[in-house]
């Protein structure tokens, strides 16, 4: 019989995910909006907000995987 994880540890790593994830969008967009000398940071808030759209699908994987199990 294969062993389970704890299901607490599931979570574990996932604040790290989020973080590197919003803050790689985060510098992603900033580096954009200096390229092309955007003054109204719009590259920083739509990459921001992809990158929020990537953390709600990684929370959500994450939760399916620790409900199905």
């Amino acid at each position: 019989m294969k062993k389970q994880p704890n299901k607490g540890l599931i979570f574990s790593s996932l604040a790290f995910q989020i973080a590197i994830i919003m803050f790689g969008a985060i510098k992603l967009g900033s580096y954009l909006d200096k390229t092309f000398n955007l003054s109204n940071k719009a590259a920083t808030l739509a990459v921001s907000a992809f990158g929020l759209v990537a953390v709600v699908w990684l929370v959500y994987q994450q939760s399916k995987k620790f409900w199905d199990s």
